[in-house]
């Protein structure tokens, strides 16, 4: 054999690994993101959607959340992981059941999403089905906005939510804090923002010097402003419910009003 041959052999053998080694790379890429993303589709997980009302500064209920919770292998129901996993169909289904512990008054019912379920081109059905199965009362859309989020798919998101609210759904902002990103990551959809929401948690001090980039009283300044409902969670107690008081807050939820409740262990959110 010529070294000329040679040269030839081994230059067709390397190409060949190399076309292997992407291949190997590319299926292993595509199991991967399909094993993580498609964990909540195993109907052997048994899933469910715990309800928790929301009340006003009068201590009226004015709305439900819908909090999705997974069975253990202990009894207890504790928060999934790989929420972005579950598909609308399978959200469709476990909100059927769900409607029927629910009074029909016209408040307000409200259920987290994912960033992909809401560019999802479910979605569009998804919302049609919700608002045409809970008359009277209205259905809000939340979404929990992370530093992750893909930016070349904002517009479609934005394009999702303007389609849904035009078709008579509301859109929120779940759980913004007191960080400065916080602001930063939900300013490109903040024109489209029906309401935000505060958990108290991310606001209580464990140290008196401790700083915090932004406080309650700068989201509600920001939510008047834009003519957006703020809406205070994790209210424990007294002191908590004299603050909502004090910045005129008028929509509530924490332990102070009711805890998530099964809704198959007995209508005790009313």
């Amino acid at each position: 054999m010529s070294l000329g041959q040679l040269e030839y052999y081994l230059l067709w053998a390397s190409a060949v690994m190399a076309v292997i080694v992407v291949v190997t790379i590319a299926i292993y890429y595509w199991y991967s993101r399909k094993t993580r993303n498609n964990y909540l589709e195993n109907d052997e997980i048994e899933l469910r959607y715990f309800i928790q009302k929301q009340v006003d500064f009068r201590g009226i209920t004015t709305g439900y959340e819908c909090l999705l919770r997974q069975h253990d292998w202990d009894g207890s129901w504790s928060l999934p992981q790989k929420l972005d996993s579950l598909p609308l169909q399978r959200v469709i289904f476990l909100l059927t059941d769900t409607f029927k512990s629910l009074p029909e008054e016209p408040i307000t019912l409200s259920i987290n999403l994912e960033f992909d379920q809401i560019i999802s081109p479910d979605f569009r059905y998804f919302v049609r089905w919700a608002l045409s199965r809970i008359a009277p009362m209205k259905l809000a859309v939340e979404y929990t906005v992370g530093p992750d989020q893909p930016r070349h798919k904002r517009g479609i998101f934005r394009r999702r939510i303007r389609e849904a609210r035009s078709y008579g759904m509301q859109f929120g902002i779940d759980n913004v804090g007191s960080s400065l990103n916080n602001l930063k990551n939900i300013e490109w959809i903040l024109p489209e923002v029906d309401s935000l929401k505060c958990s108290m948690r991310s606001f209580r001090k464990t140290d008196p010097n401790e700083w915090l980039d932004l406080n309650l009283q700068f989201w509600n300044r920001l939510s008047q402003q834009n003519h957006i409902e703020l809406i205070l969670m994790g209210i424990e107690n007294e002191a908590d419910q004299q603050l909502a008081d004090q910045l005129k807050i008028k929509t509530r939820q924490g332990y102070l009003f009711s805890r998530p409740v099964n809704p198959h262990e007995g209508s005790r959110h009313g």
